[in-house]
Formats: C-alpha cells, sequence, structure tokens
C-alpha cells in the first residue's frame, strides 16, 4: 500500500519540472502551444463518444482551449479542438454524449493518448488544422513554433 506522503513527494515533484520547464521556455521567449506538438506523420481517426468537455488554458494563456474526452472502442483519447474565443465565433460547438470522428495528429502526454483535431465530424463538420497543422484562428506565419 502507497503511503500518502509519497504520493504528495511526486506530485511536488512533477509540479516542479512542469514549472521549471515552463519558466525556462518563458524566459527564451518563445510561446509553447499545442501547434508544437502536430506531426503530419502521425495523422490519424478516432470516433466515438464525447464523456466530457473541459476548458483548459492554452499555451500563450490568452484564451482556453476546448478539449473533448472521447470514449472509443480502442480506450479513452482526448482531442484538443480550439480555442474557446474561436470556436464561438464561429458557431462550432460539442458536447457531452456527442457521437463524433476526429481527424488529427495522434499525440502522447505524460503517456496519455491525445489527438490535436485538424477535423471533427458528428452533426456537423468542424475544420480547425490544415494538414500541416497550421490551425484556423492562427495570424500571420508565428503560429508554429520550432
Amino acid at each position: 500500500m502507497k503511503k500518502p506522503g509519497f504520493l504528495c513527494l511526486i506530485t511536488i515533484g512533477i509540479l516542479g519540472v512542469m514549472f521549471a520547464v515552463s519558466y525556462s521556455w518563458a524566459q527564451s521567449g518563445r510561446r509553447l502551444h499545442y501547434s508544437t506538438l502536430f506531426n503530419p506523420k502521425a495523422v490519424g481517426t478516432v470516433s466515438g463518444e464525447v464523456v466530457r468537455v473541459e476548458q483548459t488554458f492554452a499555451g500563450n494563456g490568452a484564451d482556453y482551449c476546448i478539449h473533448a474526452l472521447l470514449k472509443t472502442p480502442q480506450g479513452q483519447v482526448t482531442a484538443i479542438l480550439a480555442p474557446k474565443g474561436y470556436m464561438a465565433e464561429h458557431g462550432l460547438a460539442i458536447d457531452r454524449q456527442d457521437r463524433v470522428t476526429v481527424t488529427g495528429s495522434r499525440i502522447s502526454i505524460l503517456n496519455k493518448p491525445f489527438i490535436l483535431a485538424m477535423e471533427v465530424t458528428g452533426d456537423r463538420t468542424m475544420h480547425l488544422r490544415e494538414a500541416n497543422g497550421r490551425p484556423a484562428w492562427a495570424v500571420g506565419d508565428d503560429w508554429h513554433v520550432h
């Protein structure tokens, strides 16, 4: 049986590493956002039912990003969609119990499966990213940090 103190130490360690990485990244003058993780060679499709819709801070901190947790025959995967403001401006919505098909770049964050959505098809189709990963809401050339 694990001791509560051990779990606290692990949590503090993970948070410390996350803080150090985010602080050093910010000091470099570079912005970290999901688009940096897009890999055109890892594009795939998943279908399933939306179990939960979440709003998380986007990498640039300017807006919330909408995530949808999907229950698929292969297990759960989180679809990273778009900034909340972009979705509202374009009348795009996703709700619990929606059945959707998501095409995008499959990625793993902390050993958990994610898909950076290029297109989401359900009652209607949402086009969110181009084939190279460029977000539909990107402005100018500063959309992808290498």
